[in-house]
């Protein structure tokens, strides 16, 4: 079967009451049925302004969630495939976060916010928006964090610590005024623990974690011209020492504009780095390392066409297999969080 031929098809069909969004890190026939790509943060803001009946949301599972989220009534949220879901989110549950978050609040002298960045899951969010914090994306850390640090709050970060640590130097934050929290639950506080700006929990990203100096030592030695752009999940000493750092749609938006003829080391999931090379072919981007997303491609362009047959069939026991469902005060919450992130953004730009 010609899938993306019977999806275009039943798009047709469906009209307005459809939107498909995609995440940059999906395979690139999902992509070419897609009606928005961007980021976490730019689909958040794009599905939230969306008037469709029904979002089948293309990216790992607590995307669809955020989505959910920001649904206005009615709205319904599909997600293809509830294996894909994001390891560095299930690094921290909304249990060990209050744990912490006790814990620090028992020790510190200063109120203590919570930020939490997108790739977490949802209850986490929920925690986050009960103690008025604000999640985060990597291309808004460093306006979330700095919001709360210049109100003299300390703020407390997870579950990426790469994020967390990149973001705060570059803000020009010291090491003696950041911390980080260990997943073992067994930190030790210094004794001028008043003095932390910034709680780090210790969670990572295995395709980000996955790049290593050698990789662009041995880019530059054969392409002397060649610009390193990054991912900030990635490790200090790999962030340190490129020519360029920031979220997807930044990394995209950056090499879009890059002069024809100009050669790029790209250090981000590589599906969409080779899809990059494909469409800007003028320019040589190149994969610091061949790291992928597992989870992203277990979604599967049979998975969208399926949801899609079943949304134009109104077959219900079919759908719930895929429909994203919110307990309420989570959903709530969360949905506080997420809003807060979206008002800083925009009011603070």
């Amino acid at each position: 079967m010609d899938y993306i031929k019977e999806i275009n098809k039943i798009k047709k069909e469906l009209g307005h009451t459809l939107i498909i969004p995609a995440h940059h890190y999906v395979s690139d026939d999902i992509v070419s049925v897609s009606d928005f790509v961007g980021d976490s943060y730019k689909l958040a803001v794009d599905c939230s302004k969306s008037a469709a009946e029904n979002i089948v949301f293309c990216g790992v599972q607590f995307m669809a969630e955020s989505a959910k989220v920001l649904a206005k009534k009615g709205q319904r949220v599909f997600h293809p495939n509830r294996q894909a879901g994001c390891p560095l989110a299930d690094m921290i549950t909304s249990e060990q976060m209050e744990k912490s978050f006790q814990m620090l609040c028992d020790n510190f002298g200063r109120e203590i916010i919570p930020v939490v960045y997108v790739n977490s899951n949802i209850e986490v969010k929920g925690f986050c928006g009960l103690h008025n914090g604000a999640t985060c994306t990597s291309s808004n850390a460093g306006s979330i964090i700095g919001y709360y640090i210049e109100k003299d709050y300390a703020v407390f970060f997870a579950p990426d610590y790469n994020l967390g640590i990149n973001t705060a130097i570059e803000m020009g934050l010291s090491e003696s005024e950041i911390l980080k929290i260990l997943r073992t639950q067994s930190t030790v506080y210094p004794p001028m623990i008043d003095d932390i700006k910034l709680f780090l929990w210790d969670g990572f990203c295995a395709v980000h974690k996955y790049f290593k100096t050698k990789d662009f030592v041995y880019l530059k030695q054969k392409y002397p011209n060649i610009k390193i752009i990054v991912h900030p999940e990635c490790d200090r000493e790999i962030v340190k020492n490129c020519d360029l750092s920031g979220s997807t749609q930044y990394i995209y938006d950056v090499i879009e504009k890059a002069q024809p003829g100009s050669v790029w080391g790209v250090g981000t999931e590589c599906h969409f780095v080779h899809r990059m090379d494909r469409q800007f072919h003028a320019k040589n981007i190149i994969p610091l390392s061949e790291a992928f997303c597992e989870d992203m491609q277990r979604i599967t362009i049979k998975d969208i066409y399926n949801i899609l047959s079943y949304i134009k069939n109104n077959d219900e026991i079919a759908l719930q297999k895929y429909e994203v469902h919110i307990e309420d005060i989570i959903s709530k919450n969360a949905e506080k969080a997420l809003q807060k992130m979206i008002e800083i953004v925009e009011n603070h730009s």
